[in-house]
């Protein structure tokens, strides 16, 4: 398939402003970008409809500039949003791109594993772009060459100023001028061609392309690309969990808690998320998905989206962790012989999962760690759950309630200590 092709396959094109543009990057070597303002020092899993769109260009050998707003950022897109967004100083916005820059490289160095393609971008920060720009220049250079007729007409700015319950202020009415100039600055000095993102930016980079062709000419070849906004099957934005983005750090969301839920992605999702998110040839998805039909059961289509999403996000060592963490948490394998060959890393992350309670001197009461661990409110519910059967060490029953776990009877360094079926604690050495 070309360009366009592919892109409508996998449902990442929604409008472009010139279809010429396929021809350009199908060709490759040719420079493209997407902004991303450093609200948070994580991305979100939402991020992937943009990233894997840029993937799909970078892999026919365009070169992806990645953007980060610090001078965007500190007006806050009004696109989609009722009221202002808070306003975040100058150390935040620095850790903030940090943080965006370091996972987008390596989002791409795994990729770069996974396909054995080496992707080219660059990161740019439109900070650098006005850091010595004054007031006057910048209605000399920018704010002349768009009318406000223009902007008000713009649906993010017309929710606000025709609902008498909704205003906005005049600097994030200005946003749409500087990520204009974002355009023209980096079709002037890198020679970048096209913009793309998500089809609710539609009105801002459009912006762009109008301002590089009031101030360089109507016959400047300069695009514009949107990408639909991703739905699940009950009308909610994809990466959303229980009202939160669900981010891409490690530290904020573990692999494990990504993967569970990729793994609870309903089947009606499956195939499409496949294909936009994953970088598998359409006949592969074709077949992942009719196998998975065979026996919905057993969701084979949400694991290979769940290993493959891990593994550009966090790496293959993660793929692993998230799939021993699961067996042990929701599976019927043997637990430990599972946690005997786990790296002290999985340990560690399997314990912020489960919780988990220090193991000190050479034997603890079983009955003790049950309270401490919050397993039991106390000593006599941990007796009763003791005698009725309900508490599990190691996956062997303990059947009295004076029994104790002993430094011998450590596997690898821990204990399991599950209640019922599913609420487990470990015990850490």
């Amino acid at each position: 398939m070309n360009l366009k092709q592919e892109l409508e396959a996998r449902s990442l094109f929604y409008q472009c402003t010139d279809e010429k543009l396929f021809e350009i990057y199908e060709r490759g070597g040719e420079k493209f970008y997407c902004g991303y303002d450093p609200t948070a020092d994580s991305l979100h899993l939402g991020h992937f409809l943009t990233l894997m769109t840029a993937v799909n260009f970078m892999k026919r050998g365009n070169t992806f500039v990645l953007l980060v707003g610090g001078a965007t950022g500190f007006i806050g897109d009004p696109s989609g949003k009722d009221s202002s967004r808070s306003f975040l100083d100058e150390h935040q916005l620095r850790h903030n791109q940090e943080g965006i820059t370091k996972q987008v490289k390596q989002l791409l160095e795994n990729l770069k594993k996974i396909t054995g393609q080496d992707f080219q971008f660059e990161v740019v920060n439109n900070y650098d772009f006005y850091a010595q720009m004054n007031v006057f220049d910048f209605f000399a250079h920018v704010g002349k060459y768009i009318t406000v007729n223009t902007m008000l007409s713009k649906d993010s700015i017309k929710k606000r100023i025709t609902d008498p319950n909704l205003s906005i202020t005049y600097t994030e009415f200005s946003y749409m001028l500087l990520q204009g100039y974002d355009f023209l600055h980096l079709f002037e000095d890198e020679r970048v061609k096209l913009q793309i993102g998500g089809s609710d930016q539609w009105g801002n980079i459009v912006t762009g392309t109008e301002m590089i062709r009031k101030k360089l000419g109507n016959e400047t070849e300069v695009y514009a690309m949107t990408i639909p906004l991703m739905m699940d099957s009950t009308g909610k934005k994809f990466g959303k969990s229980e009202g939160n983005s669900v981010r891409l750090d490690p530290n904020k969301n573990s692999p494990y808690f990504v993967y569970q839920f990729l793994m609870n992605t309903h089947d009606s999702d499956v195939e499409k998320y496949l294909k936009a998110f994953t970088l598998l040839s359409i006949e592969k998805v074709d077949a992942i998905v009719a196998q998975h039909q065979q026996q919905p059961e057993l969701r084979y289509g949400q694991q290979q989206l769940a290993n493959y999403l891990i593994e550009i996000i966090f790496g293959e060592v993660a793929v692993q962790q998230a799939q021993n963490i699961t067996e042990i948490l929701f599976g019927s394998e043997d637990k430990m012989q599972i946690i005997a060959q786990m790296s002290k890393g999985d340990l560690e992350a399997l314990a912020k999962e489960t919780g988990s309670v220090k193991f000190e001197g050479e034997e603890r009461r079983i009955l003790e760690l049950l309270v401490e661990s919050g397993l039991a409110p106390s000593n006599g519910e941990a007796k009763k759950l003791i005698q009725s059967g309900s508490i599990v060490l190691n996956e062997i029953k303990v059947g009295n309630v004076t029994q104790v776990l002993k430094k011998s009877d450590l596997i690898n360094g821990v204990a399991l200590l599950r209640k019922g079926k599913k609420s487990y604690k470990l015990i850490l050495s």
